[in-house]
């Protein structure tokens, strides 16, 4: 079996838009159960909640990336 080298850029990439748009897509599926028990208000609360959390994590990666590729030459 022949194993290739994973890019840990697209991993990670993949990665979080499997965690941040499954959150995402979750909040819009259950919108109904979460304005039965809360408010419109947590709801948006919680979805600005996972779009900061992307936000940061795709900063860090990128960060990463760009100061792993000045180390290396």
């Amino acid at each position: 079996m022949r194993a290739e080298a994973v890019e840990t850029k697209k991993l990670l990439y993949i990665f979080g838009v499997i965690v941040f748009g499954g959150m995402l897509l979750n909040s819009i599926i259950d919108a109904g159960i979460y304005l039965e028990y809360y408010s419109v208000e947590k709801l948006w609360e919680y979805r600005l909640f996972i779009a900061g959390g992307a936000v940061v994590y795709y900063g860090a990666v990128f960060l990463y990336h760009q100061l792993r590729g000045r180390l290396k030459g």
